[in-house]
């Protein structure tokens, strides 16, 4: 009887958990995949797998922070090509890797805090601002470069996006230490709590003493910051930092933050389902290699689950809403 509660109780808790649905779809996926494919659930598939989500998962995460609180950032992508690059000159100039890496990390908060900054006190739209600055970061990169890839010989550094630690790609350890520290920061902190409170209803925040604004730049901010650290893992992994960087990854953190159950109304999601959702973008994106088919038919499929999982969260809303 005792064990019998006990399990119950686990249940209950597991339950709680926000964003574990999306392990269905995932899990789904993967049998398919088995199923049809020969070469899905080999070892160095599934770890080429994991090593591809990082990247989705790590600005991911920072999405989930914008997306919680009702906006968007459509940055991301361009941000991403911008901090890689002059991280990579930063190394190659110095042959300091831990300073590159800082570079990347303090320009991807300064470019977010500017983005938080202009929506928080001029009141542009967050898709119109982070639309504006998404080509803005982009041109800036192409320019300094002159569109020209930087090659980035530093062989520490590669470890970061290249290497193996107990058999598991090292990208791996860094999604999920910066998953937690999120999740710690979102469930577990007052910011966490006002981020949650800002996209449920701004108003009623700034009524019960929250500081919409100080807030919004924060959100940027982690947003930021977030890319930095995938512009490391990014920039590792290839041994380069490519003007071209990024492209279309903003959609890729839209669409991992969407399946794994964050609300584009606002107010509900979890970093824990974002990085289901990752996985699920890089295994989806994988999977339909190894079955040959074309490349753009990876962006229509993305795009349709993207398309479907905000419907069935609009759907879900509007039933809940008229109980």
């Amino acid at each position: 009887m005792e064990k019998s509660c006990h399990q119950s109780g686990f249940m209950q808790r597991l339950k709680q958990v926000e964003g574990l649905g999306a392990l269905f779809p995932l899990a789904v996926i993967c049998v398919f995949l088995c199923v049809f494919t020969d070469t899905f659930a080999s070892y160095n598939n599934i770890m080429q797998v994991l090593r591809q989500a990082a990247v989705y998962a790590i600005m991911g995460t920072g999405m989930t922070f914008v997306i919680i609180s009702g906006a968007v950032d459509l940055s991301q992508g361009s941000l991403l090509a911008f901090c890689c690059v002059f991280a990579g000159m930063t190394i190659n100039a110095t042959g300091n890797m831990w300073l590159g890496m800082l570079v990347a990390v303090v320009i991807g908060a300064l470019a977010g805090s500017v983005n938080g900054l202009v929506i928080a006190f001029i009141k542009i739209p967050p898709f119109i601002m982070t639309l504006g600055t998404m080509y803005i970061f982009r041109g800036l990169t192409l320019w300094v470069t002159n569109s020209t890839q930087i090659a980035v010989n530093h062989e520490r550094f590669k470890f970061i996006g290249q290497g193996f630690l107990l058999g598991i790609p090292f990208p791996v350890y860094v999604f999920i230490a910066i998953g937690i520290l999120a999740h710690v920061i979102l469930s577990k902190t007052a910011t966490g709590r006002y981020v949650y409170a800002i996209g449920s209803n701004a108003e009623t925040a700034r009524l019960s003493g929250v500081r919409i604004e100080r807030n919004i730049i924060k959100i940027y901010a982690i947003s930021g910051i977030s890319i930095g650290l995938a512009a490391i893992v990014y920039m590792s992994r290839l041994s380069a930092a490519q003007p071209t960087a990024g492209q279309s990854y903003e959609m890729e953190a839209i669409a991992a933050a969407v399946i794994g159950g964050v609300s584009m109304s606002g107010g509900s999601g979890s970093v824990f389902g974002t990085l289901i959702g990752a996985v699920t973008v890089a295994v989806i994106r994988n999977g339909l290699v190894l079955l040959g088919v074309q490349s753009y038919f990876t962006q229509i499929v993305v795009g349709a689950i993207i398309v479907v999982a905000v419907s069935i969260d609009f759907i879900r809303k509007r039933i809940a809403a008229s109980r």
